[in-house]
């Protein structure tokens, strides 16, 4: 992959949008999996916590 994206577009000329779509479809992707794995991983303590003082 090349840094040809970071290269300023000529006047009159659309810049590509791909690459950035692309992006941000995986940055929201990773958030999404970052969510869930908190709220597994929150639940998860809350319940070992519970099982430790209901022995």
């Amino acid at each position: 992959m090349t840094l040809n994206f970071l290269q300023t577009p000529y006047p009159g000329e659309i810049p590509g949008l791909g690459l950035t779509i692309l992006l941000l479809l995986l940055l929201i992707f990773f958030g999404i999996c970052m969510a869930f794995a908190g709220f597994l991983l929150h639940s998860m303590a809350g319940f070992i916590r519970y099982k430790k003082s209901n022995v």
